[in-house]
């Protein structure tokens, strides 16, 4: 699965990379848009403040016409002639003041001032109309405008800001100057929008249009938004800028973040010129920020256009190249080599095959091979290790060894050839060879016909002892001339090996009888007494065997076998193996 992990590590250092590309690359783009903001505010600024001069101008203008109108100076020469103002002159002057104002096309003032040569005011219209006679010299557009000289000016009259223009009134004859006229335009609304409207030309781009405020003090005074700014910061910053031409205070003054509600703003803020400005008025240029920079902000900027030019047809045969390729590497590396190692499994659970091919199975699965093969090798060590001796299978008795018990015999073994029908111990006639002695059959219990019990005289003690053949008589020797020389003594006859015949007569077991029931008390006790009767007879030890021991581990070891071969019971056969007790443990099929 070497390449399956290569291809996948490619593709998350992929995914990783194209991850954090998406994240670092709305970084670069908000910086941008930091500059953008900064840049587009200060040039709003800036474009607020030339309106303002041009809209002083178009005032200005608009009060040099209004102060060369002929009533109106003789109005004020003739008020300057006389040293105490009534309300009759005040009501014609105030009268030729209406006049004017309506007759001025498109922005009329809000206000207008007519004052004498005297610096008195003669009247007042469209506010504050029933005062008159006050001195409004001493103010420097008053005094400019009776010098000669057109000029603006901002004035704040009752917290709202005024943009004033004065100019001085000329009469005829004789020509001279007769008094000055002061025309005032309140900043609303609707001046404000006026001022925005280039800014908002581009309907696509709806939240960077600009949108301005006029502010005295902390409190607004007119705006293009209902918005209500925080105003602390804008003061604050207002007091830091230092003193000099406010017009450049848009580049020298930095955007601020301000908030309104749970919206985000940036703002750039420059104080009004004129004597508005010792009263803290000054305006705002401010933008709305996106809901949110980053990598959102950027996909909430996304547009119809971006996502039809964005090449779809390479990302798409990209993704189905490495979907693709992935599939195959799992196959090759993952699919076969596990539909393989099935198959293999599969033969050796048939029996086809004892062991998995390790050299077939690669990587992991060739380790699943190898721990399996452990395993079955572990299984027939085990197996072998079964067929013990009975030493180690009930414990080492004090001398010698208890015998072994065959676990693992498949059936019992064929029944030794028939033994002659009649045997003797005595040695057999000259020329002739001894008989073979009769198998001793240990499958009846002792002291049955061809097993001897403890006390018979095989065993060479016990009160009833069989008696034993008569010695052949000796022949008659014949004369001194004939006599044959003397033959080697014939050694007395060994249990297993006259008695119980050959050597592979000796390692046959007994069949099991069909009889009696292999697991009951009294068959276990039958195995039991012959398996002490042939230790005995091999002259072996017999302490330290107990018949609660030996039956406990008989019964253990019959229901392990059982267990292990499927067969129906098992009989135990005692035999004589290298001149030694033993025991061997058949499996019984069916009953015969």
């Amino acid at each position: 699965m070497f390449f399956s992990k290569i291809w996948l590590f490619l593709l998350t250092l992929i995914a990783a990379l194209a991850i954090t590309v998406a994240l670092l690359l709305p970084r670069p783009a908000e910086r941008a848009h930091v500059r953008g903001e900064q840049q587009r505010l200060a040039v709003g600024c800036g474009v607020v403040n030339v309106l303002l001069g041009d809209n002083a101008r178009r005032r200005v203008d608009f009060a040099r016409r209004f102060g060369r109108a002929p009533e109106l100076a003789s109005a004020l020469y003739a008020a300057s002639n006389t040293d105490q103002l009534d309300d009759k002159r005040m009501a014609s002057t105030r009268e030729i003041g209406n006049r004017l104002i309506a007759s001025a096309k498109g922005d009329a003032p809000d206000f207008a001032i007519l004052i004498d040569a005297r610096g008195r005011v003669v009247a007042r219209a469209k506010r504050d109309e029933k005062e008159y006679g006050d001195l409004a010299a001493g103010r420097p557009l008053v005094d400019d405008a009776l010098a000669g000289l057109v000029r603006d000016d901002l004035w704040v009259l009752d917290n709202t800001i005024y943009l004033v223009a004065g100019a001085p009134v000329i009469g005829h004859d004789p020509l001279q100057y007769v008094g000055a006229v002061v025309l005032g335009h309140r900043v609303t609304t609707e001046l404000a929008r006026s001022f925005t409207e280039w800014s908002h030309g581009d309907a696509n781009n709806k939240q960077f249009h600009l949108d301005l405020g006029f502010y005295l003090g902390g409190e607004l005074v007119a705006s293009t938004t209902p918005v209500t700014l925080d105003s602390a910061p804008m003061v604050r910053a207002i007091g830091q800028l230092p003193a000099g031409e406010v017009s450049r205070d848009c580049q020298l003054n930095q955007p601020l973040n301000l908030r309104a509600g749970k919206d985000e703003y940036t703002a750039v803020v420059a104080r009004m010129p004129g004597e508005a400005q010792a009263q803290a008025a000054y305006f705002t240029v401010f933008i709305q920020r996106p809901g949110g920079l980053g990598l959102i902000g950027s996909t909430l900027a996304i547009r119809k256009s971006d996502l039809s030019s964005f090449p779809w047809a390479l990302i798409s045969a990209g993704f189905v190249i490495a979907l693709l390729v992935g599939l195959g590497l799992l196959v090759m590396e993952i699919d076969r080599p596990l539909r393989r190692l099935m198959a293999d499994a599969a033969r050796l659970a048939k029996g086809d095959r004892e062991r998995l091919a390790e050299e077939e199975h690669p990587g992991r699965f060739g380790s699943i091979s190898r721990s399996v093969n452990i395993h079955i090798d572990r299984a027939a060590r085990a197996a072998k290790t079964a067929k013990q001796d009975l030493d180690q299978l009930l414990g080492p008795a004090p001398q010698g060894s208890l015998g072994t018990i065959d676990l693992l015999a498949g059936v019992a073994p064929a029944p030794p050839p028939p033994a002659p029908s009649e045997f003797r111990f005595s040695d057999p006639p000259l020329g002739r060879p001894a008989p073979a002695a009769p198998p001793l059959d240990l499958s009846r219990p002792p002291g049955s016909a061809g097993i001897p019990a403890p006390g018979d005289a095989l065993f060479g003690s016990g009160p009833s002892r069989a008696k034993p053949a008569a010695p052949p008589r000796a022949p008659t020797p014949p004369p001194a001339a004939a006599v044959p020389p003397p033959r080697p003594p014939v050694a007395p006859p060994r249990f297993d090996e006259d008695i119980l015949g050959s050597p592979s007569a000796r390692a046959a077991p007994s069949a099991p009888s069909a009889g009696p029931d292999l697991s009951s008390e009294e068959y276990f006790r039958d195995v039991y007494d012959r398996f002490v009767a042939a230790k005995q007879s091999c002259g072996e030890s017999v302490a330290g065997i107990t018949y609660d021991k030996f039956s406990e581990k008989l019964r253990r070891n019959r229901e392990e076998l059982i267990s292990r071969t499927g067969c129906r019971d098992v009989a135990f056969t005692v035999y004589i193996k290298d001149g030694r007790a033993a025991l061997k443990a058949s499996p019984v099929r069916d009953r015969g």
